[in-house]
């Protein structure tokens, strides 16, 4: 991947209009290069922020962490904190139970549940994983873990139900900074029936919340790209995704509606082959 034509095509995305008027500014992250390679906007309005930093090791996704404010990485048997401003990564050193393994060529889609502030790992082959981050709860044993849950599958009695469900991407409402969150709600893009979902945490169960569309029209996603909300307040939910569609050579980056699943392209990034995203208000 150019990683050069990729800075020069989120410069262009960086001169669209202000994502949330009124609010901080959108930072976004991204991974590109098979996941060596950061992308970082600073500020989606100014083109001067965009930066791409070269990883120590490859990553399958990235999440933003509400409450501390920090960017998180996932890689089968490794969850790091990565520094948006140098790119430098911190291992954890999470404890992966023994069924908690994910397969090498699966898209993985990472996101934090800012009530719990616990980060949950789903699958396109239908994985359903939850990393506790140190500290978490009160002497909780799982703190510092990753644990397996119930693999995905569409309810009984939804539209969608026996289809085999492609996850790529997972993103969480209220995901305020600085603080947790009262209530929170899971989305989730499934490739496989080309929907938004939501999906139930622990059980794993999707219930189709609509088709993605574009200007009316139904899409063939491909299962690359990412999804993340950003929450200026409870309640005050903006969901952004970057999808790329099949046989398409390039991804944009849309707003999607949450209660119909349609999505409003911003910006034709110019390139595809983006495999995580996510972000939030400020850096």
């Amino acid at each position: 991947m150019n990683t050069h034509a990729l800075v020069t095509s989120l410069i262009a995305l960086a001169a669209s209009p202000a994502f949330a008027a009124g609010h901080a500014a959108v930072s976004g992250y991204a991974l590109a290069n098979s996941g060596a390679t950061l992308v970082v906007m600073g500020d989606v309005d100014a083109p001067a922020n965009v930066m791409t930093y070269a990883l120590a090791s490859p990553l399958k996704a990235i999440a933003w962490r509400p409450v501390t404010g920090e960017l998180l990485g996932f890689s089968d048997g490794m969850v790091a904190t990565i520094d948006p401003t140098s790119g430098k990564m911190t291992d954890l050193s999470a404890s992966f139970m023994d069924d908690a393994k994910i397969a090498d060529d699966t898209m993985v889609a990472f996101d934090f549940n800012n009530k719990i502030d616990a980060v949950r790992a789903v699958t396109s082959a239908g994985d359903n994983l939850v990393y506790f981050p140190q500290g978490f709860g009160d002497n909780d044993e799982r703190a510092g873990s990753v644990r397996r849950f119930t693999g995905l599958a569409y309810a009984e009695g939804d539209p969608m139900a026996g289809s085999t469900p492609m996850i790529f991407a997972n993103a969480y409402t209220n995901a305020i900074n600085g603080k947790a969150a009262g209530t929170t709600f899971q989305y989730a893009l499934d490739a496989g029936t080309n929907t938004l979902v939501s999906l139930a945490n622990n059980a794993g169960t999707l219930e189709t919340i609509g088709k993605i569309t574009v200007d009316g029209a139904a899409v063939d996603l491909a299962p690359m790209g990412g999804f993340d909300i950003i929450s200026a307040s409870e309640g005050e939910n903006m969901a952004l995704a970057i999808l790329q569609m099949e046989g398409a050579a390039s991804a944009g980056l849309y707003l999607i509606d949450l209660e119909t699943g349609a999505a409003t392209m911003k910006a034709d990034l110019g390139m595809g082959g983006i495999t995580g995203f996510a972000a939030s208000l400020g850096m």
